[in-house]
């Protein structure tokens, strides 16, 4: 791993568990391993960092779920589910059991109304995500109107997304649980 990987690497941990205001340039250099210099020498700024930190896990959801699931041979219903599975495995295997939410979740709350850079980054990714859910909708339902799909996929990523809101809240994994199983009972 190169050195600016390291630092994206610490940082997105940092993050994660602290939020984007919270970390320091100091403590992604203790976290990292560099001084000053070597930190400048690969980004300009920490909003230079906090954005590719914020593309690098874009880049890994679409890898895992876009790539990995919406587009792999399954059938609609089979690949709701995967998805369904993948938000829920994603945040049962928290390390410690402690639950810090869902980094790209965190990042929109605590950004989007902050700085405009984030905010289209992160519009960009829930726009992908609802149209793709919206496409596998409408090939389960096709009888839903284009309209109806993305409004469904819309209450889909908020019933997610406010579960792991809750869970992160409530410290139990049972609200995420309980979220995916009415959301397969609902759509499948």
């Amino acid at each position: 791993m190169t050195v600016r990987e390291e630092i994206i690497r610490q940082t997105q941990e940092l993050m994660y568990h602290q939020g984007y205001v919270a970390t320091s340039i100091s403590d992604i250099m203790a976290a990292a391993n560099v001084g000053k210099g070597q930190l400048y020498h690969y980004f300009s700024s920490k909003k230079q960092i906090g954005l590719e930190v914020t593309q690098f896990l874009i880049d890994r959801w679409k890898r895992e779920l876009f790539t990995d699931i919406f587009e792999s041979e399954l059938s609609a219903s089979e690949k709701l589910i995967a998805m369904l599975d993948w938000v829920y495995q994603s945040h049962a295997a928290d390390e410690g059991n402690v639950h810090f939410g869902c980094p790209l979740g965190n990042l929109i709350v605590e950004l989007s109304a902050q700085d405009e850079e984030f905010r289209q980054l992160l519009k960009q990714f829930i726009d992908q995500w609802m149209e793709g859910i919206a496409k596998l909708l409408s090939e389960r339902h096709p009888e839903w109107s284009d309209e109806k799909s993305l409004q469904e996929a819309r209450n889909v990523i908020a019933m997610i997304q406010g579960s792991i809101l809750l869970l992160k809240v409530t410290q139990d994994i049972s609200v995420l649980t309980k979220t995916v199983e009415e959301l397969k009972d609902k759509y499948l």
